[in-house]
């Protein structure tokens, strides 16, 4: 009798185990890897060799390099005899009609160009702001005959980044604000997946803002907890790993994987906060199994980073940056102790006396590849901007996805 009992209850917690097994996140390779593939569905490639090229298996590395010469025409900087030739090459029956548009634009655009004068320009600017504008006046392929005045045309706000510049539709921030969260909530109704908000309370309006707006939004605070203990806390990791020492308990002689599952029914993180706390919650909710999942932030979190190294500590982070962010001038401004924001000030003011020089010799519609951004440009109507979605590559450099 007392040997049926012990069975009895052997059987049991056998079959108690099997299912907290089965209610266990568990994965496997596979896993893995399709959640990798599924990072690349649904990002948009601002002036991708899609939009450009009319593609197939053996035109694509041609389509590649010839989008990089567009990339670096549409710049504006300059137009040599050999770069024209380049363009001109490009076989008609591979470019999509947009494509054409670009091209025909830019050869265009250049021809007005070739006889173009120096600019006169009237501004206000706070004092602290000038030689930066200076020295963005002289990385353009014009002379700029610069006034400052108080009774100015042009009134450049204190504020560069969240005040919208003389020409532009609207600031630095709403549009890159607008470009991260076009693609983060893109068919959030459509899809039963939620995004996840990681926030700080000084973003709270920012966080209200997003849940109005959209559905399938959950939002949780951070509030100075352990890094680790935090993100497997809202990953669910922690009830899976009690749920392990549960099944360790009734079945002490197996030996049973503990792999926490990738979360499938989150589609992406977003994380609003600041660099002081983003850069341990980051990598924390990364290798507690969101790995296939999405995350994304603002330029806001870095943008008093002043050390390129510091960068790194973001891997994987998808973030809004302008196709020129990682040039020579880029790199100087480390090597000076600038900080992302100074660099984004310096851009923002490049672009400005960028779309006002070309307005001046009759510039005003097309495309311009900005420092800021991918500007668009419509005669009688402000300047419109969109910024590239990009990833954090282990060694802090921003790449396609």
């Amino acid at each position: 009798m007392h040997f049926k009992k012990n069975l009895l209850q052997t059987r049991l917690s056998f079959i108690l185990a099997i299912m907290l097994v089965n209610s266990c996140a568990s994965t496997s390779n596979n896993d893995f890897k399709l959640l990798e593939n599924q990072k690349q569905e649904n990002f948009p490639e601002l002036l991708s060799i899609n939009d450009l090229f009319v593609i197939n298996e053996l035109i694509e590395d041609k389509a590649k390099n010839e989008r990089e010469l567009i990339l670096e025409l549409l710049k504006y900087e300059s137009l040599d005899t050999n770069e024209a030739d380049k363009l001109n090459e490009i076989i008609p029956s591979t470019l999509k009609p947009y494509g054409k548009r670009i091209i025909e634009g830019i050869l265009q655009n250049n021809k007005k160009l070739q006889n173009s004068k120096s600019t006169n320009l009237n501004i206000k600017i706070n004092e602290e702001y000038k030689n930066i504008l200076i020295s963005a006046s002289t990385n353009i392929d014009t002379k700029f005959n610069l006034i400052f005045t108080n009774d100015a045309k042009y009134n450049i706000d204190d504020d560069i980044l969240n005040k919208t510049l003389p020409g532009f539709c609207n600031s630095f921030q709403v549009d890159q604000l607008n470009s991260i969260e076009k693609v983060i909530f893109s068919n959030n109704e459509f899809d039963g997946r939620e995004t996840l908000i990681i926030y700080e309370n000084n973003y709270n309006n920012q966080k209200r803002r997003l849940e109005d707006y959209y559905s399938n939004v959950r939002s949780v605070l951070f509030t100075n907890e352990n890094y680790d203990q935090f993100a497997s806390n809202v990953l669910g990791v922690s009830e899976s790993s009690e749920r392990y020492s549960k099944i360790n308990a009734l079945l002490p002689n197996i030996n049973i994987n503990n792999t926490p599952r990738v979360r499938q029914d989150i589609k992406n993180i977003y994380f609003l906060m600041s660099y002081r706390n983003a850069k341990g919650l980051v990598p924390a909710f990364r290798y507690n199994y969101s790995i296939g999942i999405n995350s994304y932030a603002s330029i806001n979190l870095i943008e008093n980073v002043n050390n390129i190294n510091m960068i790194a500590d973001f891997e994987s982070l998808i973030m809004p940056i302008s196709n020129q962010f990682g040039d020579t001038i880029y790199l100087n401004q480390f090597k000076n102790n600038a900080s992302i924001q100074d660099r984004l000030i310096f851009d923002n003011l490049h672009d400005f006396l960028l779309i006002t020089f070309l307005s001046k010799n009759g510039i005003n519609e097309g495309v311009v590849n900005g420092r800021s951004g991918i500007l668009y440009l419509d005669e009688g109507k402000c300047t419109k901007r969109k910024l590239p979605l990009k990833i954090i590559n282990s060694d802090g450099v921003f790449t396609l996805p």
